[in-house]
């Protein structure tokens, strides 16, 4: 059977198994180059992208077979064709409906049960981790049973997101530290669900730079997409200011952690260093090698730190990107 025949026997395939009582409107072929109009399969498209090419697009890449709930994102079942296709090849029908079943499973567990009941199992928890950016100082005692990183005085901290909710339209998130006790029983390399978390948080909240201050009033999804496929700003001068957070603006300090990011401001910024200043937890400020003085960028911190409640201080120092040598290093002003 062809690669072809295969995409368009499996959906008919599943459909017929009576295990899963799947319908036409939860079980869904999404094809290789995909653009979708409606909300919900505009952020299938892009987590997907995301999650499997670590790009932004709202053009879908690769094919995907997805099993979902509508409405709850929580609960998709994505399957990339292409690997499925040579599961299949080696191993029949049966590699299918393993998958299958493994979801399945997994998705009644969580309901059944609840994601803070199980969060003793990595796999039950692995979608649900986060990265959140902390200032150490000020938190240091909260963390002596956490699992972090440590730069200079920040911290990015593992937790597992619990909810995350919009309630008359106020953001509701819950979510918990990941205690050392808890991830040793997962048994797996720190690296490993480091990692995980770290492309969770992408997937949630994707990097956004705006060069403008005006471009953090209510700006569309895409405006400042950077990272992204074509994106809408591409440079930025050598007096500009530009401010990086994400698309919520929430703990939005977090997307200069992300792969990928400190290299591509150094590109953007005319393959020079540059200094970074973390304004709080939701935001920072670049700011190009050479166009200002480091100790007024401190000045600006502390100013901007007396106007922010302490929890969401990130730094109370400046920072400085060395592009050859694709370092940050923390700076003693």
């Amino acid at each position: 059977m062809t690669y072809e025949v295969f995409k368009q026997e499996i959906v008919k395939y599943l459909l017929q198994q009576q295990e899963f009582m799947l319908t036409p409107d939860r079980l869904r072929l999404y094809e290789d180059g995909y653009a979708p109009e409606d909300d919900y399969d505009l952020q299938l498209v892009r987590e997907t992208n995301i999650k499997y090419h670590r790009t932004e697009s709202d053009t879908l890449i690769g094919d995907f077979l997805v099993i979902s709930e509508k409405g709850d994102l929580a609960q998709v079942c994505r399957i990339d064709l292409k690997s499925m296709y040579e599961e299949w090849q080696t191993k029949g029908w049966d590699a299918v409906l393993d998958v299958v079943r493994d979801n399945f499973a997994m998705g009644a567990k969580i309901k059944q049960t609840g994601l803070l009941n199980l969060i003793c199992d990595y796999e039950a928890v692995k979608d649900h981790l986060i990265i959140r950016p902390l200032n150490f100082t000020d938190r240091r005692y909260d963390l002596k049973d956490a699992i972090y990183k440590r730069i200079g005085d920040i911290v990015l901290v593992l937790y597992m997101l619990a909810s995350d909710e919009h309630i008359n339209n106020h953001r509701n998130v819950i979510s918990t530290k990941i205690k050392r006790e808890i991830f040793q029983n997962w048994g797996v390399d720190e690296e490993e669900a480091w990692q995980a978390a770290l492309l969770n948080t992408n997937i949630m909240s994707p990097p956004r730079l705006y060069v403008s201050l005006k471009d953090l009033m209510d700006p569309p999804y895409t405006k400042g997409a950077f990272m992204a496929l074509n994106p809408d700003v591409t440079s930025f001068g050598m007096y500009d200011i530009p401010t990086l957070t994400t698309t919520s603006q929430m703990n939005g300090a977090i997307a200069f952690f992300y792969p990928g990011v400190m290299e591509k401001i150094a590109q953007m910024a005319g393959d020079k260093d540059y200094y970074v200043a973390f304004t709080s937890i939701h935001d920072v400020k670049i700011h190009v090698k050479g166009s200002i003085p480091p100790i007024e960028i401190l000045r600006n911190i502390k100013s901007v730190n007396k106007a922010f409640p302490k929890d969401e201080i990130l730094t109370r120092k400046v920072y400085l990107y060395e592009r050859e040598k694709k370092e940050l290093t923390m700076l003693e002003l």
